[in-house]
């Protein structure tokens, strides 16, 4: 006669006393729990297959509470049952889906990118809290776009993040003042995504960010210019009679790279500006809002479609008013982009650029 494992069995219940199904199922639950924490780890797939299958009975006839508790306690193990863990981690309930979520190692990369898909804010904090996770999981999290996800991404240090979605944090923090103040304290962050955050941030997200930073890079981004100061220095410029120099030289034939070179030589920005916004044909508008840190790359291009060459557009870069020094890292990776641009390519984008 087969008998039951002593750890299944319900314990005896006292004479005249009604148990409910749900009750005796949170037992056998527990009980079952405590036999797959406390024995032998299970390894064989087979093994694991049975406590799914116990799991799967059970888990429909107890309480959220109880669900909670084996959640909790299969968050802690290495190898829990998966069919049980995705069932736990899609539950409505944060409580029963937080610890998978956030913590159970049998969940796959691509079981939480479907999970991130479709959960609910408190659901994606909780995956966001995960212990080094990586970057294709963090840019779908902050593309989720919800406040507290965000947070809970830049205060987890084990959390890895692309160029790409630290630009979309930094995008964010420059109106959430309490998100600056928490990436100011990652020292993990691209310099020149910071200096360009600095430059474009509101004076309250600037200042907690600056004061959170670590010692060794709050001088750089103290001096900083800030957007407000670079647009304070443009205002003072008058395009009344450069425009209609600029014109006569284009003409004549004359306004080319050696024309803009020498403006740049001197330091006559009103003029670069006016020359490649007729060069390039868009407005002036856009070509000074392209002189800004975060818009090099955009500045790039507009410079490829002038048909300006390298050492006439990294004058220009190193030259450009109110700006920070760029950093000989960031000058090496412009010249690189520069170079793949094509000439029909760059011509097409420029058309494209806004003034910001």
């Amino acid at each position: 006669m087969n008998q039951r494992h002593p750890a299944l069995q319900p314990a005896k219940q006292p004479a005249g006393e009604t148990r409910t199904v749900s009750e005796l199922s949170t037992e056998i639950l527990r009980k079952t729990t405590a036999l797959l924490l406390s024995g032998p780890r299970p390894h064989a797939t087979e093994q694991l297959d049975l406590y799914d299958q116990i799991f799967a009975r059970l888990m429909p006839q107890v309480a959220v509470e109880a669900l909670a508790e084996l959640s909790a306690a299969l968050g802690t193990i290495e190898r829990a049952p998966y069919a049980t863990a995705r069932l736990l981690a899609s539950h409505a309930d944060v409580r029963v889906a937080a610890p998978m979520l956030a913590k159970a190692a049998v969940l796959s990369d691509r079981d939480l990118a479907d999970f991130i898909k479709t959960s609910s804010q408190p659901q994606l904090v909780a995956v966001a809290s995960r212990k080094a996770i990586g970057e294709p999981l963090t840019e779908l999290l902050i593309a989720r776009g919800y406040p507290a996800v965000r947070m809970a991404l830049v205060q987890n240090l084990t959390a890895r993040f692309s160029e790409d979605g630290y630009r979309s944090l930094f995008k964010a923090a420059e109106r959430d003042e309490d998100l600056a103040e928490k990436l100011g304290q990652r020292a993990d962050l691209p310099a020149k995504l910071s200096r360009a955050f600095v430059a474009a941030a509101s004076d309250v997200a600037r200042a907690r960010f600056i004061k959170a930073a670590p010692p060794a890079t709050k001088a750089t981004l103290q001096a900083t210019p800030t957007r407000a100061a670079n647009a304070a220095i443009r205002a003072t410029w008058d395009y009344t009679q450069i425009k209609g120099e600029i014109a006569v030289l284009n003409r004549t034939g004359k306004l080319g790279d050696a024309a803009v070179n020498r403006f740049a030589a001197t330091n006559d920005y009103p003029a670069v500006i006016a020359a490649l916004a007729l060069l390039s044909d868009v407005s002036i508008e856009t070509i000074e809002c392209l002189m800004d840190d975060d818009r090099i790359g955009d500045l790039l291009i507009a410079c490829k479609a002038s048909r300006l060459s390298w050492a006439t557009t990294s004058m220009i870069l190193r030259g450009r008013p109110g700006c920070a020094r760029i950093s000989n890292e960031d000058f090496e990776e412009s010249h690189k982009r520069f170079d793949k641009l094509v000439l029909s390519e760059a011509q097409l984008k420029v058309r494209g650029l806004k003034p910001t």
